[in-house]
């Protein structure tokens, strides 16, 4: 089998390679960026390729002999791009229109499995939002992330209807925390601050286990949307006060009138929308996951923090 990862210079990327690359069933693992991203260690089962390439320009030739696609590029609104990281439209482009033309491309090269990284921001949350939720909930984005994920999903679901010898695969996992994790999760999570009120319970989930999702619904080809979760859900402030004594409530009007600001002079502060997911629960149901390609998540909630404050 031949894995096509883009946006393998990133965060997930750094522990999805790996992973890809010590599975049997994995011959060859082709890496695209617009950064070189790190390759496994020669030893690894798979043979490991890399090429820098801005996926705007990606064409069928470069895509050429592989059975499935990961994509998990995505354009951040507090990621690169320097000043256009400001510019919504620039950015509704690079994450919409760019994917939608990689996976038609794929299509075209041969390409007969396409699975997109999308996120648990697709459902909200809401302070209505049910718990857990299921797949077949309604997705109701509330921030510019979110609604870009949604609109990525729409165009591969379209994809997938066209071309119904491709199978489609959509993940949905939370906040996504470990050694490569974005800076200001790392923070949250490491970190005493809780947002004052914050009782709605969420979850999160550890690098490897987000990267052993990906490799199950590969290698079984399961085809849908699956949610992924560490379990328990837990609420914020119980995340920070996890094995100790004390923590500090910090003030959701103070939050959420500092973290725009933030977002204006730093890109590890996040996108300013972020904060409008404590305003409900965002707690998932994780068993079409575990029926559809095996997996369960090895990482705790409470391992998640352990291992993080280590």
């Amino acid at each position: 089998m031949r894995v096509i990862v883009t946006g393998a210079a990133g965060r997930l990327g750094q522990a999805l390679l790996p992973a890809l690359a010590r599975t049997p069933e994995i011959r060859e693992v082709h890496a695209l960026d617009r950064t070189a991203p790190t390759l496994p260690a020669p030893d690894a089962s798979a043979h490991c390729s890399a090429r820098v390439l801005e996926l705007s320009r990606v064409e069928a030739a470069d895509l050429d002999a592989a059975d499935t696609l990961i994509h998990l590029a995505f354009q951040l609104m507090g990621g690169h791009g320097g000043r256009r990281r400001h510019d919504r439209a620039w950015v509704r482009e690079q994450n919409v229109a760019v994917s939608e033309r990689v996976f038609r491309t794929a299509v075209a090269a041969g390409v007969r499995h396409l699975v997109f990284l999308s996120s648990a921001a697709v459902y909200g949350p809401w302070p209505d939002s049910p718990q857990p939720l299921s797949e077949d909930h309604p997705t109701r984005p509330r921030f510019p992330y979110a609604e870009d994920k949604v609109a990525v999903e729409q165009a591969l679901l379209a994809v997938g209807r066209d071309h119904p010898e491709c199978r489609v695969t959509i993940l949905r996992p939370p906040a996504i925390v470990g050694p490569h994790a974005h800076p200001l999760l790392q923070r949250i999570a490491r970190g005493r601050l809780y947002p004052a009120g914050a009782e709605q319970p969420v979850q999160i989930l550890w690098e490897e286990d987000a990267a052993a999702a990906i490799v199950g619904s590969v290698i079984t080809r399961a085809a849908g949307v699956f949610n992924l979760g560490a379990e328990p859900a837990w609420t914020l402030r119980a995340m920070a006060r996890h094995g100790r004594r004390w923590g500090i409530p910090v003030p959701l009007g103070l939050i959420r009138g500092l973290h725009p600001l933030a977002w204006r002079l730093s890109a590890g502060a996040g996108d300013p929308g972020w904060v409008r997911g404590l305003d409900g629960p965002l707690v998932l149901d994780c068993s079409r996951a575990r029926a559809a390609f095996g997996w369960t998540p090895a990482v705790t909630t409470a391992e998640c923090l352990e291992r993080l404050r280590r």
